[in-house]
């Protein structure tokens, strides 16, 4: 037997990203919504219902979760969830304790091997994979932090970061801003950086991504630590950022001063509407946008940051 706690909100159906991304930074295992599109095997329904503009996301924690502070700081997110979605970007309905009795194992066959880009494949620890040569095979569980290889965004970071490995000459001190599981700093110590540093105000996010570093045997050169950017010293020749285009737009000048001229900036995290507007914003403090991706709603950027007059 499992028990469990869940909490659901009503929001819009564009925003389900955006909150399943604010669920899992907290704390969430898994995220369930859309439920009438299924069927009672799991198949998908027929007839499909219409698509309604606001549904249900129900968020599930483990048992010992503090659901109170997860409802605060979801009221708390919600005017950034505004600036997005609008004043209907979410609503709080109901908290509620589960007690289950096969799920905990059920779900696990959900998340298989991904390929991402050329040679970069996430795993988690309990599938079993035979890599080829030259593939970087990453091994990150779900659940506790955000960065699992399944969400558009970090995908794109991936691929970005695979592409600017490829190139020369090869990032040596590579920053991670909001880490979550640290997946985009230990891909980018797999692929030959020398230090990475992976920084996120959530102590557990921290805590799960410095055990994740461990798991993938790059402890060495993967380091984290829960500070606010402004106290991270020194500068990097790649930046990674997959935070909420409000978050990048207000911390442009802080990313930028920590960034080597000539270096390279991934910026990700941002609905595709409001990709034009980032990339306006940092061309304009010294960035060349020489790269962009978009999956679904979401895009992905890329910057070199211009070198200083000799």
């Amino acid at each position: 037997m499992t028990r469990w706690k869940s909490i659901t909100v009503e929001t819009r159906r564009e925003a389900v990203d955006a909150l399943s991304h604010f669920f899992t930074e907290h704390g969430a295992l898994g995220m369930a919504y859309d439920e009438r599109l299924f069927g009672p095997d799991g198949d998908p329904a027929d007839p499909l219902p219409p698509s309604d503009e606001v549904t249900r996301l129900t968020a599930y924690f483990p048992w010992e979760s503090d659901l109170h502070t997860v409802k605060r700081e979801f009221l708390d997110f919600l005017p950034v969830l505004a600036e997005s979605f609008g004043r209907e970007g979410g609503a709080f309905i109901s908290a509620a304790e589960i007690t289950d009795f096969g799920w905990a194992e059920k779900w696990k066959e959900h998340f298989k091997p991904v390929r991402i880009g050329k040679r970069i494949t996430v795993k988690p620890s309990w599938e079993p994979y035979s890599p080829e040569p030259e593939e970087v095979v990453l091994t990150i569980d779900p659940g506790q932090a955000f960065g699992t290889g399944t969400h558009e965004t970090t995908q794109m970071c991936l691929r970005f970061l695979e592409e600017t490995f490829d190139a020369m000459p090869v990032p040596r001190r590579v920053l991670d801003i909001g880490t979550g599981t640290g997946i985009l700093g230990i891909a980018a110590a797999r692929l030959g950086a020398s230090f990475t540093l992976g920084i996120d105000v959530d102590p557990k996010g921290v805590e799960v991504a410095g055990e994740n570093a461990r798991n993938n045997g790059v402890e060495d050169r993967f380091h984290t630590a829960a500070t606010p950017l402004s106290n991270v010293e020194g500068r990097y020749d790649l930046i990674l950022a997959n935070v909420l285009a409000e978050i990048l737009s207000d911390l442009k000048q802080e990313i930028t001063a920590r960034l080597e001229p000539g270096g390279s900036l991934v910026l990700s995290g941002i609905l595709s509407e409001k990709s034009d507007s980032v990339a306006k914003e940092y061309e304009a403090i010294g960035c060349r946008l020489v790269g962009k991706k978009e999956e679904g709603q979401w895009a992905a950027l890329l910057f070199r940051r211009e070198r200083e007059p000799a």
